[in-house]
Parts: C-alpha cells; sequence; structure tokens
C-alpha cells in the first residue's frame, strides 16, 4: 500500500528469537492513537462481513483502502492478519479440517476412565473391524483412533487386543466433531453429565470463536483524516 511511503523504517525482532528485520515504524502512530484511547466518541464498533479484508473494510469506511493499518492498531487482539482476522466460511472450514484431522469414537457412558491404552489395537466383535488407539478424553466421552481398517458397525460392542476392556461405541466420526466442551442454557462450561448440558463440537467451537473475531473498534470517519495529519506532522518534528 503505496501511504506506508509515510513511514520511517526500524529494526524489529518479529518472531522474538533475537534476530531482527527491517520493519515499517508504526509504532508512532500507535503513540498518536493512545492520546485517543478514551475517547469513546472517536471510534465506532464495525461488524466485519463474510469475505472482507482489511482494505475491503478501509474502502467502505473511509473511501481508501490505505487504512487497513488503523484496525491493526487500536484492536489489542489483533496481531495477525492470518491468525487474529475472521477467516471465510470455506476458509474456516478448511483450517479446522486441517488443525484437527482423524477420526473418533464417539462414547456416551462415563466409564472410560482407567480403560483401554494408547496404542491399543480396537476390533469390532461384529464387524472385525480394526483401529489403533491414539487418545482418550474421558471428560469429553470420544476416543481418537486411526489405522482404520474395515468398517465398524455403530454401536457394535469394540474390545482392546491388549486390555480386554470394551464398550459400545457411538459411532465413527470425524475429530473435529468431536465435543469441545458441554454449557447449559446460559452458555457456561459445564460437566456434560449436568442435567441441561449441552454438547459442543469442535467445529462449532471454532466456528463461534471466528464469529467473536468479526466485531472490531475503527476510527471514525471524521477523524482518520486528522490522525493522519498528526502521524505527518510527527516525522517531520
Amino acid at each position: 500500500m503505496k501511504y506506508f511511503r509515510y513511514f520511517p523504517k526500524m529494526r524489529y525482532d518479529l518472531d522474538g528469537n533475537g534476530s531482527t528485520r527491517e520493519v515499517v515504524d508504526i509504532f508512532r502512530l500507535s503513540k498518536i492513537i493512545t492520546d485517543y484511547k478514551d475517547d469513546i466518541t472517536f471510534y465506532r464498533t464495525y461488524v466485519i462481513q463474510d469475505g472482507e479484508r482489511p482494505d475491503h473494510v478501509s474502502q467502505k469506511l473511509y473511501g481508501e483502502q490505505e487504512y487497513y493499518w488503523t484496525f491493526f492498531i487500536i484492536n489489542k487482539e489483533l496481531k495477525n492478519y492470518y491468525e487474529d482476522w475472521p477467516k471465510t466460511s470455506g476458509e474456516l472450514e478448511i483450517s479446522v479440517k486441517q488443525r484437527y484431522p482423524g477420526y473418533i469414537f464417539k462414547y456416551d457412558g462415563f466409564d472410560l476412565v482407567n480403560k483401554f491404552v494408547i496404542g491399543e489395537t480396537l476390533r469390532g466383535m461384529i464387524s472385525g473391524a480394526t483401529c489403533t488407539i491414539d487418545m482418550i478424553n474421558t471428560n469429553l466421552g470420544w476416543v481418537k483412533i486411526s489405522n482404520i481398517v474395515g468398517d465398524f458397525v455403530p454401536g457394535e460392542l469394540v474390545r482392546g487386543d491388549t486390555t480386554l476392556d470394551q464398550i459400545n461405541h457411538g459411532g465413527v466420526d470425524f475429530y473435529y466433531n468431536a465435543n469441545h466442551h458441554f454449557e447449559n442454557a446460559d452458555g457456561e462450561y459445564v460437566w456434560r453429565g449436568e442435567p441441561g448440558a449441552a454438547a459442543v463440537s469442535i467445529s462449532d467451537y471454532e466456528k463461534n470463536v471466528n464469529e467473536l473475531k468479526r466485531e472490531i473498534r475503527v476510527i471514525r470517519p471524521e477523524f482518520v483524516g486528522k490522525v493522519k495529519r498528526q502521524f505527518r506532522d510527527s516525522l517531520n518534528g
């Protein structure tokens, strides 16, 4: 963006590893905006629409794409575009599938404690299908599995070849559909055995987190020109 021609350069350790790189010195502008931090008339909230990039929002609000960087200065939770800016629905789906690969057995019972061992082979007593245990979550009620051979029958008894422990599983599903947590009617995290506890899957949890990123603070259009002038004056001073 051509606006960055106004910014001086500085050496900065962006990665925290002791190695510095030349970056644009936006800290001068950050100091200017800090002067307005308690002035509620300086800001407004904006809800980022699906697919909108920072330059799109800047164009919509200010008639220019060049003010996209202000969003990252006045919203402390916005540090990295790729991690902190809300993803499109398509991007989020791909991201979730990449971050949570594999499969699980769902299990509604509460007796997974001290059952099975990691790395053990599970065998379907009806189907004869087999898999390997990668992870056991006793609190959330699922067993992460891999190396699946054959087709497990939903609800069949599965037995561990090593421990001989067994459960009637609730079906094979994608890992990203596993329970992330349980919550009550007020949205508070609760134990899954609590009356009225509702399961929230990993996929739905990630969608909710992504939605929360949509509301940001922005500088009101009538003030953004003033900020630009003050910043340029600070460079000339």
